[in-house]
């Protein structure tokens, strides 16, 4: 795995995609990306990212779809929906906090067990097959969901153990200070 995506829009929270950032920016050989459907995007305290806009997902090996404020208006936009859609059903794919509901609309929940914040449980229901709740991250195989804002650092630390390996994981552990809460 070469090449992680995280897909960004306004009013993203900021933290959603941050902790999984760190985490993956700390192995060697892996390039990441801000992939989103606007060049900019403003967060929810008004940080900014430059991003680029709707790529071809083609060279990506894991997408990460964060939640946030902004995800309730990409859950009605179709070309959003489609170019999620587009990642396929082979390659992983995960989400924190509410880019769960991103995951559902896009349909790779059905029949998974997943989680997304606290508040969103009953939005996600529909989506998927079991909606986990109160834990931090959800491992359904190839689609990883992750709790509410600040379970981005488990997923993170997660997705290194399951993608990279335990040697990584630990390393990456140590680095971060943070220890791992297995689902």
């Amino acid at each position: 795995m070469r090449s992680v995506g995280f897909f960004v829009f306004p009013r993203v929270t900021t933290l959603d995609f941050v902790g999984v950032y760190d985490a993956l920016r700390r192995l060697s050989g892996v390039t990441l990306k801000f992939v989103g459907p606007e060049a900019r995007a403003t967060d929810e305290g008004g940080l900014s990212f430059e991003v680029e806009q709707y790529p071809s997902l083609a060279e990506l090996d894991l997408l990460v779809v964060p939640g946030g404020h902004g995800t309730r208006a990409l859950e009605e936009d179709e070309r959003c929906l489609d170019y999620l859609r587009a990642w396929g059903e082979v390659r992983p794919i995960a989400s924190v906090c509410t880019g769960a509901l991103l995951l559902g609309r896009a349909g790779h929940l059905k029949g998974l067990k997943a989680t997304t914040h606290f508040g969103s449980y009953e939005r996600l229901a529909p989506f998927c097959a079991e909606v986990v709740r109160d834990v931090r991250v959800v491992d359904s195989g190839r689609v990883v969901t992750a709790g509410a804002v600040s379970s981005s650092l488990d997923l993170g630390l997660h997705l290194v153990k399951k993608h990279w390996g335990e040697d990584e994981h630990q390393r990456v552990s140590k680095a971060m200070a943070h220890a791992l809460r297995e689902p």
